[in-house]
């Protein structure tokens, strides 16, 4: 495999405009679109890829493993839009958050992008309502395992998964954790969702900004590790349909609720890695410099390389010191593992008890 096969797949999906190196003709990438689809889905990377595919005149993607995870998706997507739906009937207000309210609005086919837990967000006084709609209909929650110092998540809870296994529901009281909800924060996001019908049902969904910045935050918040492979993708699509308006409030609230340096990390990683510097505003895409550029420069290869050995956990802590949080922030989260050491959280509701 060339050099550039890796770099490639990720400017065929920033850009699908540019056109291939010649050198790929005689040697496709498959390695590095496997790699790919690892961390997005066989069909979601098969749908990204295709004008690729069409340019190579290969498949980049195997044909079965797409259609196989494409009605592994309608499964789940089907058991997710029920789960929806039922807490719609009983009358509590929810905004479906990233994935799922991305599937529904950002791709052809919901389905393509039906990968992880549906995300909702209720109002804290509807959260117990929440919980016992969902336990009716055989939901309960799932202990996950967690570190040393428990779970330290203040918006979320452990998820609640239905009896079949196939839905796993994570509710929400803020739209994500500590620092996003200073200035993103529950009462913001019900202002300013939207609604769309999907199937029978009419769902709120974040606006683009919000959105935007949620898929930012995430990408933060998995260490622009493998797991964030998804999330900028969706950020990458959201940034090339924002508006000057949708600039101006992810700015606005990035400096706010102090994630303005993870979020121009975010977004100077994809211009890196093929997104149109025209896509981003150019205050919002300058690479770092100083003690953080190396740490960036790693971040960087690491992407263009589809992560092919699990990243050093020496180097996760400097990513995360140095270009995933703000330095107050990184001392709040240290704070909060050091106290749940003491007095870990389990992830259930306070005063959760089941089916009451």
């Amino acid at each position: 495999m060339s050099g550039t096969a890796v770099p490639s797949i990720w400017r065929a999906v920033l850009d699908p405009a540019v056109a291939p190196p010649a050198g790929w003709r005689a040697d496709p990438p498959f390695d590095a679109a496997r790699r790919f689809a690892s961390f997005v889905g066989a069909p979601l990377a098969a749908e990204l890829l295709a004008p690729l595919s069409a340019a190579l005149g290969t498949k980049l993607i195997d044909a079965a493993s797409a259609r196989d995870g494409l009605l592994l998706n309608r499964l789940a997507g089907r058991s997710q839009r029920a789960a929806v739906a039922r807490l719609h009937d009983a009358g509590i207000a929810a905004v479906c958050l990233k994935g799922f309210a991305l599937a529904h609005t950002l791709y052809r086919d919901p389905d393509l992008r039906t990968v992880g837990d549906l995300d909702l967000l209720v109002a804290r006084a509807d959260l117990g309502r929440a919980i016992a709609c969902l336990e009716a209909a055989g939901f309960a929650f799932e202990a996950l395992p967690t570190p040393a110092w428990g779970f330290i998540s203040e918006a979320s809870f452990m998820p609640m998964v239905s009896a079949d296994g196939i839905c796993s529901v994570d509710l929400h009281v803020e739209p994500d954790c500590y620092p996003a909800y200073r200035a993103l924060d529950a009462a913001r996001v019900f202002a300013a969702a939207r609604e769309i019908v999907v199937g029978e049902t009419a769902i709120r969904v974040p606006s683009p900004a919000h959105s935007l910045l949620l898929a930012l935050t995430n990408a933060a918040k998995d260490k622009f590790g493998p797991l964030s492979v998804r999330k900028l993708v969706d950020a990458a699509l959201l940034a090339r349909a924002a508006s000057p308006a949708d600039w101006d409030e992810v700015r606005a609230l990035a400096r706010r609720g102090g994630f303005l340096g993870p979020a121009r990390i975010a977004l100077s990683l994809l211009v890196r890695l093929g997104l149109p510097a025209e896509a981003v505003p150019a205050d919002l895409r300058q690479p770092p410099r100083g003690l953080r550029a190396p740490v960036f420069a790693r971040l960087v290869r690491d992407h263009e390389e589809m992560f092919p050995a699990p990243v050093p956990g020496a180097c996760v802590l400097a990513r995360e010191l140095a270009v995933c949080t703000e330095p107050r922030v990184a001392l709040s989260n240290a704070w909060r593992r050091l106290h749940g050491l003491v007095r870990p959280r389990s992830g259930l509701p306070e005063g959760y008890r089941p089916g009451k």
